[in-house]
């Protein structure tokens, strides 16, 4: 059974969600998998949804790893942002060493992770655009979308790798938004594609989830292959997958 490590900052919901959706799957068994840890780069500072997903590890015995990334090292972060990414990359590193995991996920973790950590471990993470399109922030990239005459968005889990955004793609989910275009203003565009990207984020992750713990996709040296050793030619199109989900939560 996969050991799966997840990161997070849980600042709000959409981290909430992804946690507590990934927490059914494993009751249920539909992923195969246990949390070795649950690791969280923010301090509690009252805010109830770090407060939900602490309660939900502590009841199922998981390890719950708190390093704040925002009083860590200052005098350093103010002067070296790369030697502050490295030294804190160094200390998660010691942090999360007693804990084995076969897989780390980023899930809501709004920290750049360094090239040191991602040369270790594999870990993958979620982002906001279609395979080899849009770099950067989710805001920046939503704000493009919508500028373009681009017919459809979507997102992709990929590889976390040393060079930002640059891991090989693992899965995707592709959606139609040329609807929104027709009905939508302007102003109020950008948003609704964010929503509806949104709102087919965490079954995107679990299906994604899914292909590796199951070994459905097996990576090697960042690198994908299917269960007879094959290598993939691609990422693996979860759409239609996801819209069946969306519509039975629907």
């Amino acid at each position: 059974m996969k050991r799966i490590g997840w990161f997070t900052t849980a600042r709000g919901p959409g981290s909430f969600g992804l946690f507590a959706t990934m927490i059914q799957h494993l009751d249920s068994g539909s992923i195969e998998a246990n949390l070795s840890f649950v690791f969280i780069n923010r301090d509690i500072r009252n805010n109830e949804y770090r407060k939900k997903i602490i309660e939900m590890a502590k009841e199922r015995d998981i390890p719950v790893i708190i390093l704040p990334s925002d009083t860590f090292r200052q005098d350093l972060k103010s002067n070296d942002i790369s030697a502050w990414r490295n030294a804190y990359g160094e200390e998660l590193r010691r942090r999360i060493a007693p804990y084995n995991i076969d897989l780390g996920v980023l899930a809501g973790y709004m920290l750049i992770v360094d090239p040191e950590t991602c040369r270790q471990y594999l870990l993958i993470n979620l982002h906001p655009a279609l395979p080899d399109t849009y770099k950067g922030t989710w805001n920046d990239i939503i704000i493009e979308v919508a500028k373009s005459n681009d017919s459809t968005y979507g997102s992709t889990v990929h590889l976390c790798s040393p060079v930002l955004d640059c891991g090989a793609p693992i899965a995707f989910d592709s959606f139609p938004i040329d609807d929104l275009r027709s009905n939508i203003s302007h102003e109020e565009l950008s948003k609704a594609i964010r929503q509806r990207e949104v709102e087919r984020e965490i079954p995107l992750l679990m299906q994604a989830l899914k292909l590796i713990v199951s070994d459905s996709v097996v990576i090697r040296e960042g690198k994908l292959f299917d269960s007879q050793g094959c290598k993939l030619k691609g990422p693996v199109d979860l759409s239609e997958q996801i819209s069946a989900a969306v519509e039975r939560r629907d």
